[in-house]
């Protein structure tokens, strides 16, 4: 809630009588009749009959219907309960005096207590209704308030407590004369009495500052009056030494000089707006702007809204019923609005249904066109790296198919072809596997080895292949080592007998040098091509290491690889 949640208008305040519509007219005959049956046997003497307990019973009765309206009209929970609290304190203060005056009317120690006890509820009434007071929006420092409110029970508990010893002390009472409790207050009671008088005063300027109706202020008089009332009658009760009397009869008595007039002006305070409650209900709902009807369980019409019309459904109204207790609602729902926007919805659904597939489609192209390039990409890599020996593959052919050689030199010239279609074949397949990748196995490498050495020995050469082990290698570094042993082989074509090749894990070595993988390829010719020095650049950029020497008519070629991960499982492939 905000300050402006007081939802009354200035119209319904100006007029008070209006304001108390919503009350029942029973209630008020009711309130009426208890509140004059308490008078009358307030008055009748005791000796003549035996009715001095009817007027608690009338007073408790008019309390609990009000407190049954306050929980039934005030939505805040906090103030619903401390007024409800509030009215506990006074049917409390009714029941110590039955107590006094109808169950323990000899007991002097009794009585002295109970009369004790009637502190408890004429201070906590005022204390109580201050509390709600403080709970009413706005609430700007809940802390606070939950501060003041424990300040405020711990002061009820101590002056209960000083009241309840003054038989030790004589600070609020002095007593002179037992047992008809002749007395004189003394300085605590007019500190309790000074509590009182300002936590009543309290109540009205709390919620007077936290209104923002100006309409509601102008009525600050109302409940004004009625607490004023109640301090009239209390300084009379004080000033006469008892209640007042008529003819010998008392007229009231101090339980319901405080009682009835707080109930007045919170009442008061209530119905002039000081304290949001549910009422108005009726003017809401016939101003709320909806055509609705609130039908009785015999049909007949109870409450109409002022644009209430004959109801006819169609496509934009649609008339809707509802069970109520006592009754039915019934009321026309325009959906033209909803239904307008479930048209455009809809448009713009099948919109975006239609861009969503040319869109989607879009994609589909730009993938496709995406995976074309990637392909040509990778294609003519493959073709750039194989290309030169494409070349003389398919001039080695022709010079079978329309040469003049002679069996033996075309025999030849077909075995050589197929060793380079074979590296064709294997660089293409390796280019294809290292797309995008950045290791590869050194099973791959020795695959494409041992295929080449399959065609070598077609030519009547000794080929040899030693896989001691496998390991991931950079992708770069398997098409560098592939494309050397093509290069030495093809060196020595004419000249190679024996070639053997060895794939094996190297742990560190005498020099300190890290774990390494190698390929040695062992030749019983000289590769001249093929030297420390080849292709020096990508060699060091792939972070491998060449070396290559000829001893003892032996041409030996070391390749190093650096490992990217441990050993797999040692494997020997011996052919």
């Amino acid at each position: 809630m905000i300050r402006n949640c007081f939802t009354c208008t200035g119209r319904d305040l100006s007029n008070s009588v209006e304001r108390l519509n919503f009350a029942n007219k029973k209630t008020m005959l009711i309130f009426s009749g208890l509140f004059i049956v308490g008078i009358i046997t307030c008055m009748i003497p005791v000796s003549v009959i035996k009715l001095h307990h009817i007027p608690a019973f009338a007073y408790i009765t008019m309390i609990l219907i009000w407190a049954v309206s306050i929980r039934r009209r005030i939505v805040d929970a906090k103030i619903r309960h401390r007024i409800l609290a509030a009215c506990l304190f006074m049917v409390l203060l009714f029941f110590l005096r039955m107590c006094k005056y109808s169950y323990f009317p000899d007991d002097v120690y009794i009585n002295e207590y109970l009369w004790y006890g009637y502190t408890v509820p004429l201070t906590s009434i005022p204390a109580c209704m201050f509390m709600a007071a403080l709970n009413v929006e706005p609430v700007v420092n809940k802390k606070l308030v939950g501060t003041v409110e424990k300040l405020l029970a711990v002061l009820l508990v101590f002056i209960a407590l000083v009241v309840f010893t003054n038989g030790y002390h004589s600070f609020v009472y002095k007593i002179t004369v037992h047992p008809d409790k002749e007395y004189t207050h003394e300085w605590f009671y007019w500190v309790v009495i000074a509590v009182r008088i300002g936590l009543s005063i309290g109540v009205l300027y709390v919620l007077m500052r936290k209104c923002s109706l100006s309409a509601a202020k102008r009525k600050w008089y109302i409940p004004v009056i009625c607490i004023a009332v109640s301090f009239i009658l209390l300084t009379w009760y004080l000033i006469n030494g008892g209640p007042p009397r008529i003819m010998g009869h008392k007229l009231f008595q101090l339980h319901e000089a405080v009682c009835i007039p707080f109930i007045i002006a919170f009442e008061s305070i209530i119905q002039i707006g000081l304290i949001p409650a549910n009422s108005g209900y009726e003017k809401l709902f016939a101003r709320s702007g909806i055509n609705a009807c609130i039908y009785g369980s015999d049909d007949m019409p109870v409450i109409t809204s002022e644009d209430e019309s004959e109801k006819t459904g169609d496509e934009d109204k649609r008339i809707r019923r509802e069970p109520i207790s006592g009754g039915y609602i019934k009321w026309t729902e325009d959906v033209s609005y909803i239904n307008r926007l479930n048209r455009e919805i809809g448009e713009v659904t099948e919109e975006l249904a239609d861009e969503n597939d040319f869109i989607r489609k879009e994609n589909e192209i730009r993938a496709e066109r995406i995976s074309f390039e990637e392909r040509n990409r990778l294609y003519n890599r493959i073709a750039s790296a194989v290309r030169t020996r494409a070349v003389r593959t398919d001039t080695l052919l022709d010079e079978v198919l329309y040469g003049d050689d002679d069996e033996t030199e075309s025999r030849e010239k077909i075995i050589y072809a197929s060793v380079l279609g074979a590296y064709i074949k294997r660089m293409g397949n390796l280019m294809l596997l290292t797309d995008g990748a950045a290791s590869l196995s050194s099973g791959e490498l020795g695959a494409a080895v041992r295929e080449s050495l399959e065609y070598l020995k077609l030519n009547g050469c000794r080929c040899f292949i030693d896989e001691k082990s496998r390991c991931e290698l950079s992708s770069q570094a398997v098409l560098l080592a592939y494309g050397l042993f093509e290069d030495a082989v093809e060196d020595v074509w004419l000249r190679l007998h024996a070639i053997s090749v060895t794939l094996d894990d190297c742990s560190a070595g005498e020099s300190g040098d890290a774990a390494y993988f190698e390929m040695t390829v062992t030749m019983d010719a000289a590769a001249w091509a093929v030297s420390s020095a080849w292709r020096d650049k990508e060699v060091k950029a792939a972070g491998c290491r060449l070396s290559a020497k000829y001893e003892d008519e032996t041409y030996f070629i070391s390749f190093r690889f650096p490992k990217l991960t441990e050993n797999t499982d040692a494997k020997e492939a011996r052919t």
